[in-house]
């Protein structure tokens, strides 16, 4: 065992202290208020088996429908398509849940979402809590649409808004967005694309109003502003909770785990794009790993005896350990992490060969890793940490973090 050689730097120390000492496994089921996967392949409440929705409608020639062209995880997804190219009042195609115990407090919603065949820009609403009414909307500009999240404030229920960033068409976008300080004069608004915060949201909001509760969600296009927008909205894996939610992935290296030779301990969990902190799996989840370059294997146990090509997170837990070990003498090996309803991990590990005459050291050794890589900008990236027996007598030099941006 190497644990009384591993000598973390001092950033090391203080990184464990304050981000990585959090237990293995969360044991909060999920919170969420609402949910649907769309998997049942219903959306209506009184179907069977039973969709999630109370109120399903599409004013024609708009259609409405769960199907596989909208998934984005499992078999079925919801699509919304405009075909009305005429300013009528007659745009909406929307499903809307039933008024629920209300969240008093702050609240989290979260879906993917795709936009494609788009024929004529035009603004419009995606996404509403009410009926506090935050919206998420796609915003027509010049040079192609962007995310917007629009508030209301006071008592005469004034609008007020933000930009984010372009909506890229035909590409699944992570979209998430929570208000807080409902009840009072300090309410804010935040919004998140793809695990990445959009501007500095809205703060300082009136919402002392009775009306600034959630009870109700809305999705598709319950609004169009200019009633001129003519295409095609994908949603799947739609949720609202009144806590933080898993957004992505994190792979990184424990400082405080016991570290046998050549196996390198390595955790896995779901954080949320809000705080950064772990958050708990709203389902059974199958996380699969990968070697994307160069050589290794995953393995169950610390000693790499029992290779795996992947891990579950049981409901409500956050984090899990796994154990990888590098093939061949040196060279570097890309891992990641991955889930479709999840944004993805990566993780660098980087290794030599042993020193020559030194029939004592490990052949796979030494290794370091560059913590934290995401797909997700914005994510923790912490300071590379020495693996191996030459931690003994050799000195290192932090490597730069590589990760990989889509």
């Amino acid at each position: 065992m190497l644990e009384g050689w591993l000598r973390p730097s001092w950033w090391g120390r203080v990184l464990g202290c304050c981000v990585l000492l959090h237990p293995l496994t969360g044991v909060a089921a999920s919170n969420d208020w609402f949910s649907d996967d769309f998997e049942t392949g219903t959306l209506r409440a009184s179907e069977i088996p039973a969709g999630r929705w109370s109120v399903v409608g599409a004013s024609s020639p708009n259609a409405l429908s769960n199907g596989a062209v909208g998934a984005h995880r499992g078999q079925y997804g919801l699509t919304v398509v405009d075909r009305t190219n005429a300013s009528t009042p007659d745009s909406e195609a929307s499903v809307s849940s039933d008024e629920r115990a209300p969240l008093s407090s702050e609240f989290f919603v979260r879906a993917w979402m795709r936009l494609r065949d788009v024929s004529t820009p035009g603004s419009l609403v995606a996404l509403q809590a009410l009926p506090v009414q935050v919206e998420l909307r796609l915003r027509s500009q010049s040079a192609g649409p962007v995310w917007e999240l629009a508030v209301m404030t006071g008592a005469s229920r004034t609008y007020v808004s933000f930009f984010g960033s372009r909506v890229e068409a035909d590409r699944w976008h992570l979209v998430e967005f929570s208000a807080s300080g409902l009840g009072t004069r300090s309410g804010e608004a935040r919004l998140w694309v793809d695990g990445v915060e959009q501007g500095t949201g809205v703060s300082g909001r009136d919402w002392t109003d009775p009306s600034y509760v959630m009870k109700r969600v809305v999705m598709g296009e319950p609004w169009a502003d200019s009633r001129t927008f003519t295409g095609t909205l994908d949603f799947d894996d739609v949720r609202v909770s009144a806590t933080p939610m898993a957004s992505r992935l994190v792979l990184r290296w424990p400082v405080d785990a016991a570290t046998s030779s050549g196996c390198i301990p390595l955790e896995v969990s779901l954080r949320s794009s809000a705080t950064g902190a772990p958050a708990p799996a709203p389902y059974e989840t199958e996380v699969a790993l990968a070697v994307t370059a160069g050589a290794g294997g995953f393995h169950s146990d610390e000693a790499c005896k029992s290779p795996v090509p992947g891990m579950l997170l049981p409901t409500g837990a956050s984090e899990r350990r796994v154990y990888f070990r590098p093939g061949g003498t040196g060279g570097t090996a890309m891992l990641a992490a991955s889930h479709p309803d999840f944004l993805p991990a990566t993780l660098e590990v980087v290794g030599g060969g042993a020193p020559d005459g030194d029939p004592d050291e490990d052949p796979a050794g030494p290794w370091t890793t560059d913590l934290g890589c995401t797909s997700a900008p914005g994510a923790l990236v912490a300071l590379p940490l020495l693996l191996g027996p030459w931690l003994r007598r050799r000195s290192w030099r932090p490597g730069a973090p590589t990760c990989p941006v889509e």
